[in-house]
């Protein structure tokens, strides 16, 4: 059975009767897939500073990719191109409005290797894929706390539910993976749509603030196994 990515599971609560048994019938195959290219790296300039900056605290990381990429802009001539530079260029922007001190605790952060977590967890049977875009931990030696944050982006953004599927999966893998070393705080497990500025945290969840969908879906699959 193939892995589902959360993207995946947004992408499936879309579809029609039909495409939901279409995707179902390729989780099951065990035929190997050809990788898509289709918009794969789309963000990947601006997701790329957007990481580097949070682990610095500073924004100086997108102002020079902001500079980088309208120099890119202005050089080229290809309409696709130009249009991708600048999209990436006002994502980029866009995460500049987003206040950082409600994205991170305070004092010094200590960034884990993700390979510190294993990124695959089975809920409900079946295998979905966390990819937390920072793991760190923070405070005291003797009471240190765990905390993740996932930047995502999509061209029409997402819902806010959606943007809820990928902090309740975030919690998840903090829990299954760091909870017998660490404290885990709710509130440092977060979800960011930079093109939205919508950010949750999983106490939001916790709260009913944000609708869970995870397990509903998860629900929906397996009735179509």
């Amino acid at each position: 059975m193939k892995k589902i990515s959360v993207n995946g599971l947004v992408e499936f609560r879309k579809k029609s009767n039909r495409a939901k048994k279409t995707f179902v019938e390729k989780i099951k195959s065990n035929k190997v897939e050809t990788p898509s290219e289709s918009g794969g790296n789309y963000w990947v300039s601006s997701l790329s500073a957007v990481c580097n900056s949070y682990k610095t605290g500073s924004f100086d990381t997108i102002d020079e990719k902001i500079d980088e990429l309208q120099k890119k802009l202005d050089d080229t001539e290809a309409t696709r191109t130009k249009n991708m530079y600048k999209r990436n260029i006002s994502i980029l922007q866009k995460y500049k409005s987003i206040d950082l001190k409600k994205l991170r605790p305070g004092g010094k952060l200590s960034f884990l290797k993700k390979s510190t977590g294993n990124p695959l967890l089975t809920i409900k049977g079946l295998q979905i894929e966390a990819k937390p875009s920072h793991i760190y931990t923070f405070g005291k030696k003797e009471e240190e706390q765990i905390g993740a944050i996932w930047f995502i982006i999509k061209k029409d953004g997402y819902r806010i539910d959606e943007v809820g599927m990928f902090c309740d999966m975030l919690y998840r893998f903090l829990k299954h993976n760091y909870v017998k070393k660490y404290q885990l705080l709710l509130q440092n497990c977060l979800a960011v749509d930079i093109l939205s500025s919508q950010v949750i945290n999983y106490s939001e969840i916790e709260d009913g603030t944000v609708s869970q969908i995870l397990n509903a879906t998860l629900d929906e699959i397996n009735r179509l196994m």
